[in-house]
């Protein structure tokens, strides 16, 4: 796995997240992890997404993101996590 590329398509799938309207975001929280394989430079990356409630305050959503796939003597693992915060509105119809 090319590990740069790989960082790459973490970062722009946490962003693409970060962008979503609020509605869908708090949808996300609670479900189960979504997973997917992605080609690149011709190699298969596994994607996980996962949104949990940062705290019991529920005033922000921790969305966790990792990267898995082969190298040339290992299996490689790559996490990146962000941090939004949700308005109190939003959250208290949860």
């Amino acid at each position: 796995m090319k590990t740069t590329d790989a960082y790459a398509l973490l970062l722009r799938e946490l962003e693409a997240i970060r962008d979503l309207p609020e509605p869908e975001l708090l949808a996300l929280v609670g479900q189960a992890a979504s997973e997917r394989v992605v080609e690149v430079d011709g190699e298969p990356i596994g994607i996980e997404l996962l949104a949990t409630w940062q705290d019991r305050t529920h005033g922000a959503v921790r969305v966790t993101a990792h990267a898995r796939g082969p190298s040339t003597w290992r299996h490689e693992h790559l996490q990146e996590a962000i941090t939004i915060a949700v308005s109190s509105s939003a959250s208290a119809n949860i």
